[in-house]
């Protein structure tokens, strides 16, 4: 398997990436409405061993999934995900 890739270079171009990162910190499991019912969502923070940090949310399916199984402190890997910039208005 290939190097893992650096948070750092994380961007909105990059579709194809893996991550190796500790949970520094983990949110609560939420429930919100939208159009489409109602849906849950978690988010947690991601450091990887270069230092670099980033904040992921899990929605829906993902978040009833993996909310149980990511615990803080520990090293996961991460793919498949969406790369989005951050809306201040919800940070």
């Amino acid at each position: 398997m290939s190097a893992f890739f650096p948070i750092s270079e994380l961007s909105t171009y990059h579709s194809k990436w893996v991550i190796r990162a500790r949970v520094t910190a983990k949110g609560q499991l939420r429930s919100f409405s939208s159009k489409g019912g109602t849906n849950q969502v978690f988010d947690t923070h991601l450091l990887d061993e270069s230092g670099s940090e980033i904040r992921a949310s899990f929605f829906g399916q993902m978040a009833e999934v993996n909310f149980p199984k990511l615990q803080q402190g520990k090293v996961y890997t991460f793919s498949r995900g969406n790369v989005k910039i951050a809306n201040r208005q919800y940070n």
